[in-house]
């Protein structure tokens, strides 16, 4: 790579906010070319790294070559000389398995980007302890078009050595990325809280609102114009939500518990009647009416955490009569 070269992939990299300095190209394998493997692989050979690509059939890596990518056939030869393996694959076995026929790793270091539970990633950092291999486990909160943004977030957790040896690399993956904790398990724990749990269910409920809207009339103007507010809400709504579940403070004087089971059940009988089944608010519903069942109903909507994990102690409700008010 001349000096030109260098100096385009550093303002490329600049360009999206990307901490790359020129005097600090590591020796990258990325082991995976699906499409987020793919993209990781580009936007690591964006930031003027160097970048070998190992997929198990080989032609999928193979068509990357044209990208400042090489294309390597063995698995050994891709993690030969590397500063750093990045894996991509399917799932934790995947990785594994492309990985078990490595018998030198040199001084590289190993970061999984896979999908799997925190289960998986102990059992992961485990196998890479086996090795002698220094081990990060990180989680994509991202699309493939964002890797490589100023704002994309990527978290890690696991040996902070690692962390601290590669993270300019590893920010060129994503400007906003971060280590969380030397509990291998912590990047895992809040993407299966954050996505799985969260956003692929508003995702979900979402669907289900605009089907019943559209259903009776209402433009996806007029859908949008509503989400707004009510987005702005929500994003209030789950600061105050974290915040009470970590206190156990469950005291309101605006809506109850009670009010939302109420609002929320009416709401639900009106998508079913008109034949909608509004499974996601049913769901809802469900939560609420335990909750109210097991005495939070005068305490706030948050309160049903009490009842989603079964503690020993729930929130208790106050001893006073339950203040009317309507549910944003």
């Amino acid at each position: 790579m001349t000096a030109a070269d260098t100096q385009g992939a550093v303002t490329a990299a600049e360009t999206k906010g990307v901490q790359t300095r020129s005097d600090a190209v590591a020796e990258v394998a990325v082991v995976g070319a699906g499409l987020m493997g793919a993209a990781l692989a580009r936007a690591l050979a964006d930031a003027g790294h160097h970048v070998r690509i190992w997929n198990r059939t080989p032609e999928r890596a193979q068509k990357l070559a044209a990208e400042r990518l090489r294309p390597v056939r063995t698995i050994q030869e891709a993690v030969s000389s590397a500063d750093l393996v990045i894996a991509c694959t399917a799932s934790y076995d995947t990785t594994r398995a492309a990985l078990a026929p490595v018998t030198d790793w040199g001084e590289a270091a190993l970061v999984n980007l896979g999908t799997g539970t925190p289960e998986e990633t102990e059992a992961m950092a485990e196998w890479a302890g086996e090795r002698q291999l220094p081990y990060l486990d990180g989680s994509l909160l991202c699309f493939p078009d964002f890797v490589g943004s100023p704002d994309t977030l990527i978290l890690y957790a696991g040996e902070p050595g690692v962390w601290e040896r590669h993270q300019s690399v590893l920010r060129a993956l994503g400007g906003g990325s971060r280590f969380l904790s030397e509990q291998v398990r912590a990047a895992c724990v809040v993407e299966t809280a954050v996505i799985g749990s969260f956003y692929v269910t508003a995702v979900g409920a979402y669907v289900e609102a605009a089907t019943y809207a559209q259903s009776q009339g209402v433009s996806a103007e007029m859908m949008r114009d509503a989400t707004r507010l009510v987005l702005r809400t929500l994003g209030r709504s789950t600061k105050e939500a974290a915040a009470a579940i970590e206190s156990g403070e469950h005291a309101t004087d605006q809506a109850t518990l009670a009010t939302y089971a109420n609002g929320a059940r009416h709401c639900l009988s009106a998508l079913r009647a008109d034949g909608h089944q509004a499974r996601l608010l049913a769901a809802a519903v469900e939560n609420l009416e335990a909750a109210r069942a097991a005495g939070l109903g005068e305490l706030g909507i948050y309160a049903q955490t009490g009842i989603v994990h079964g503690p020993a102690d729930p929130p208790h409700a106050p001893e006073h009569p339950e203040s009317p008010g309507a549910a944003p």
